[in-house]
C-alpha cells in the first residue's frame, strides 16, 4: 500500500522550497502534441498536478482544467502560477484515490508521473475510470529500461534514493494497459521517449545508454506516453 504520510511530507516539503519545481524541465511539448491535438471538449483533470507545470501548458492550449494534487503548496503554487498568466483552471486539495468528483465528470484526465507512486494500483484505476468518459493519458517510469527498474524497483524500494519517495516504482506498459483494459479502457498508443533524470546512478545511466544505443527503443527510454480511450457502454 501507498505511504500516504511519507509521500504528502516528501512533496510538501519539495514544493515550499521550491513553488515552480518541475521534475522534467523540458520536453513538455512534445507530449502534450501527441497527447492534445487539439483542446477537447470537457474537463481536462491534471492529477497529481504538482506545481501545475503542465497545468499551465494545458490551460495555454485552450484547454479547461482541473488540477488536483495531494499536497497545499502544490495547488497554491499551481494556483499563482496560472494567476500570473491571467489563466482559469478550478484547484483542489484531494487524495487521488478519493476523488471529490462527480461519475464521468471529466472528459480526459492526465496524470504526469503519477500512477508508478502508487504500489498497488487497484484503488487509483478504478477511481480514474469512475470519473473519467472519454480518455486517459498517462505519463510514466519504464520498468523495460534496466536501470531505471533497478533504480525505481530494487534500490528506492528496499534502501532509499534521496530523489524519490519510497512508495515509487517504474511500471511496465504492458501491465498499465492489462489494469486499465479491464476498466473499459482501450490503449490507442504508446510513445518511448527519454528524459534527463539526475540521481545517485547518473554515471550508470550514461554507461548503460551507450551500450544499449543498439537496442529497440523500449529497452532504452525510461520514460513512456500511453493513451487510452475509454468505451461508451
Amino acid at each position: 500500500m501507498q505511504d500516504l504520510v511519507a509521500e504528502r511530507a516528501f512533496y510538501d516539503k519539495l514544493f515550499t522550497a521550491n513553488p515552480e519545481n518541475e521534475h522534467i524541465a523540458e520536453g513538455y511539448d512534445e507530449l502534450h502534441a501527441i497527447a492534445f491535438p487539439a483542446a477537447p471538449k470537457g474537463l481536462v483533470l491534471d492529477l497529481g498536478c504538482g506545481t501545475g507545470g503542465h497545468t499551465i501548458r494545458l490551460a495555454r492550449k485552450g484547454c479547461k482544467v482541473v488540477a488536483v494534487d495531494l499536497t497545499v503548496p502544490g495547488v497554491r503554487a499551481a494556483r499563482e502560477r496560472l494567476a500570473r498568466e491571467r489563466l482559469g483552471a478550478l484547484f483542489f486539495v484531494a487524495d487521488a484515490e478519493c476523488l471529490p468528483l462527480r461519475d464521468r465528470a471529466i472528459a480526459v484526465t492526465w496524470t504526469s508521473l503519477l500512477l508508478h507512486h502508487f504500489p498497488n494500483l487497484d484503488r487509483l484505476a478504478g477511481e480514474v475510470s469512475r470519473i473519467t468518459s472519454q480518455r486517459l493519458i498517462a505519463f510514466e517510469t519504464n520498468a523495460q529500461n534496466a536501470v531505471t527498474w533497478l533504480a525505481f524497483n530494487v534500490i528506492n524500494r528496499w534502501w532509499g534514493i534521496s530523489a524519490m519517495t519510497r512508495n515509487q516504482r517504474a511500471l511496465w506498459p504492458g501491465a498499465i494497459e492489462r489494469r486499465f483494459q479491464k476498466l473499459g479502457f482501450r490503449q490507442t498508443r504508446l510513445h518511448y521517449v527519454d528524459r534527463v533524470w539526475t540521481d545517485q546512478m547518473g554515471g550508470v545511466r550514461r554507461i548503460y545508454a551507450t551500450a544499449t544505443a543498439w537496442l529497440p527503443v523500449r529497452f532504452r527510454a525510461n520514460k513512456f506516453l500511453v493513451l487510452f480511450e475509454k468505451s461508451s457502454t
